[in-house]
C-alpha cells in the first residue's frame, strides 16, 4: 500500500509517518434554508407581504392613537407605546422580523409557505381592523 491511498477526505498525509486530521467543513443549514426559501417566489411574496402589513399596521395605529379616541388593547404594548412609542413600534418589527427569519431558516417547502402564509394573514387583521375603525370616526 503507498502512502496517501484510500485515505478518508478528512486525513491529509504529511509525510512518511506523519498524518494530519482535517476538520470537516461544516455547513450552516440554515443560512442555507434561508437561501432556498426566499428564492422560491412564494415565500418571498409571504415575506413582502408580510412586512408590508407591519408597516401599516404601525401606521394605523398611529394614526388611531393619535387622535385620542381608541386606547391600545394589548396591555403589554400599550405600556411600551405610553412609554416610547418609538421603542414600541421597534420592539413589535424586531420581534415579528425574528420570527419571520426563524421560520424561514428552520422550515422549507410548504411548511415554510404555510407558516408564513399565516403570519401574513395575522399580519393583515390589525391594519384593516385600524383602517375601519380611523374610517368610523
Amino acid at each position: 500500500m503507498r502512502a496517501g491511498v484510500d485515505l478518508e477526505p478528512r486525513v491529509r498525509r504529511d509525510g512518511v509517518g506523519i498524518v494530519e486530521l482535517v476538520a470537516e467543513e461544516a455547513e450552516d443549514t440554515s443560512v442555507r434554508a434561508i437561501k432556498d426559501n426566499l428564492r422560491n417566489h412564494i415565500c418571498a411574496l409571504l415575506v413582502a407581504i408580510t412586512a408590508a402589513a407591519q408597516l401599516a399596521d404601525i401606521v394605523t395605529t398611529f394614526r388611531a392613537l393619535g387622535v385620542h379616541a381608541y386606547v391600545e388593547n394589548n396591555p403589554l404594548f400599550r405600556e411600551l407605546i405610553l412609554r416610547s412609542p418609538l421603542a414600541a413600534y421597534t420592539v413589535k418589527v424586531l420581534i415579528v422580523g425574528a420570527m419571520v427569519v426563524l421560520v424561514l431558516s428552520r422550515l422549507r417547502g410548504r411548511r415554510a409557505q404555510f407558516a408564513l402564509a399565516v403570519a401574513a394573514g395575522l399580519s393583515l387583521v390589525a391594519p384593516v381592523l385600524n383602517f375601519l375603525l380611523l374610517m368610523h370616526l
